[in-house]
């Protein structure tokens, strides 16, 4: 452990900020604890590169730097790249004082929050008190680093016994390897021994994932809503209870969960989509309109936004703009231009966002004078696409069914049934949760009788039910894994991985179902590899 005295000679610090006053003073303030290796910048893109490099111990960061990434922003990237090591300490520093700022900056779990002004005695103390902490596990952190979890939890056992105050935060690294591992029954005895000490919240929400891993959706449904009667700020337990409602087929109430959470903390982009979604399903489209506009407002500059959110916003501001909104009809469609501008600036080679737009467009035209050669127009772009080699992707399918809906017309339907088949409509707009639930039911009771080939076929067939889904396509994805073992290699078709990854695809980095199937894919991956080498 080093020395009080010369311990911040040997810590890195990264420090950013775009105005360079504050930017001084503050490496001013940890030149003075002792720092001598203090590294600045003004954006989070010179951020990424420098700690890329360099893995500092202490990243202080201010939420505003300008244009491009926030200060949030760049915690999300640095995760959803697997940058961030164990063991750096990242505090958040900002000015903003309103409390859904407040509440979305705690959301993304920096090790702490300072807001400003703050004094060179207040940086100190905060620092001390993490660097403190962080010393005593630095082992178990080392562990984490060189990617050996089972060493981390041999060290979780012995750390406690020569020094207690490490004794909470080894049983929540504990539970955290067991969870992102997968094995959730493990997880859930271990937060289970905290509980039954004490109820504190984390353990209560580690307790809370451990059941969804297990498919306990009652269980998932009782905890959350216990913890959020001690805790009405809990919003990764609004979250999972949501998800969990939706998994029951309780939309409504879910519905009504989202809401409550949004306007605790409006500023998630991932909360925002899903009530826009909830908001479509019982055609509330107003509620629908501000949750996209919201989602493409959260989604710049953000590894999050997806084409789907942009061509699904164009499709609400068409109900609008034909809907009777008042206003709001005469008022929304002046966003198609900045939408499209968008689109093109961050999709510039993407042939099938490109024909979902021109289709937009083209209904737009049709819709708005009810001219035959719009109609033509549209026929012509879905011939075009029917003739595409490529698996149609999501947001193209939606569009074409969107135009469905408008327009009655045998040509354009007849069109449209040659470029999308009924099946593929049905897949990604319904979610037949009863018959998704019972195949997931079979594929756990097969997985368990070890009969890997019927675990898969029923847990694909869950997955095709609910494409939404995450937890069973996960449990589709460690079925996949364990087929590579037993060398059941042409069983692992590369459809089957990418049904899984677009059903994953909105994860946060942040929770532990993200971590766990990038795990599993990286192993399945190197499995194949392995067996593909071997066998030449």
């Amino acid at each position: 452990m080093n020395n009080p005295l010369n311990r911040y000679a040997e810590i890195p610090f990264l420090i950013i900020d775009d105005f360079s006053e504050f930017r001084l003073s503050l490496k001013q303030m940890v030149e003075s604890f002792g720092a001598l290796q203090v590294d600045t910048c003004t954006n989070a893109d010179d951020a990424l590169a420098l700690y890329a490099e360099h893995y500092h111990k202490v990243i202080l960061v201010d939420y505003n730097l300008g244009e491009g990434l926030t200060g949030l922003q760049l915690l999300e990237e640095l995760n959803y790249r697997n940058l961030l090591r164990a063991d750096t300490i990242f505090v958040l520093i900002t000015g903003e004082t309103a409390m859904d700022l407040v509440m979305g900056a705690l959301e993304y779990r920096p090790d702490d929050y300072l807001a400003k002004p703050f004094t060179r005695n207040t940086l100190k103390a905060r620092l001390d008190k993490l660097i403190r902490q962080n010393e005593l596990l630095q082992p178990v952190y080392n562990s984490l680093i060189k990617n050996k979890p089972n060493h981390a939890l041999a060290l979780c056992e012995v750390l406690p016994l020569k020094n207690k105050r490490t004794s909470m935060d080894c049983l929540k690294i504990k539970g955290d390897i067991f969870l992102k591992s997968g094995e959730y029954a493990k997880a859930a005895n271990v937060y289970q021994s905290v509980t039954e000490q004490r109820e504190l919240n984390w353990a209560l929400m580690g307790l809370a994932k451990s059941y969804a891993g297990l498919s306990m959706l009652p269980k998932v449904k009782d905890l959350c809503e216990r913890i959020i009667c001690k805790n009405k700020y809990a919003l990764a337990a609004y979250d999972l209870l949501t998800e969990t409602l939706c998994d029951l087929g309780d939309f409504e109430q879910a519905y009504g969960l989202l809401k409550s959470a949004i306007e605790i903390s409006p500023n998630s982009l991932i909360r925002q989509r899903q009530l826009g979604q909830l908001a479509l399903r019982y055609l509330e489209i107003e509620t629908a309109y501000t949750a996209f506009k919201k989602v493409l407002l959260l989604g710049k500059n953000s590894i999050k936004i997806q084409p789907d959110d942009y061509i699904t916003t164009l499709q609400v501001i068409c109900m609008v703009q034909f809907g009777s909104y008042g206003g709001l009809s005469r008022r929304a469609p002046k966003e198609y231009t900045g939408i499209y501008r968008t689109i093109l600036k961050n999709y510039p080679h993407d042939i099938q966002l490109n024909n979902a737009v021109e289709l937009h467009k083209v209904l737009l035209k049709y819709l708005s004078n009810k001219n035959e050669s719009q109609l033509e127009e549209i026929t012509t772009l879905l011939n075009k696409i029917s003739k595409s080699p490529d698996k149609l992707k999501p947001f193209l399918v939606s569009q074409i069914s969107f135009i469905e809906q408008y327009i009655d017309n045998h040509d354009i339907k007849k069109a449209i049934e040659n470029t999308i088949s009924i099946e593929q409509s049905e897949l990604l707009t319904q979610e037949n949760a009863e018959k998704s639930q019972n195949y997931n039911r079979q594929g756990m009771l097969k997985f368990k009788q070890h009969d890997y080939l019927a675990a898969k076929s029923a847990f694909k067939t869950a997955l095709v039910n609910a494409p939404s889904n995450a937890n069973v396509a996960l449990n589709l994805l460690q079925c996949l894994y364990k087929l590579t073992i037993e060398n059941h290699n042409k069983q692992v078709e590369q459809a089957t991985l990418v049904l899984c990854a677009r059903s994953l695809e909105h994860l946060e980095p942040s929770d532990h179902r993200y971590t766990h199937s990038q795990s599993l894919f990286c192993h399945i991956k190197a499995q194949l590899a392995n067996k593909n080498i071997k066998g030449k």
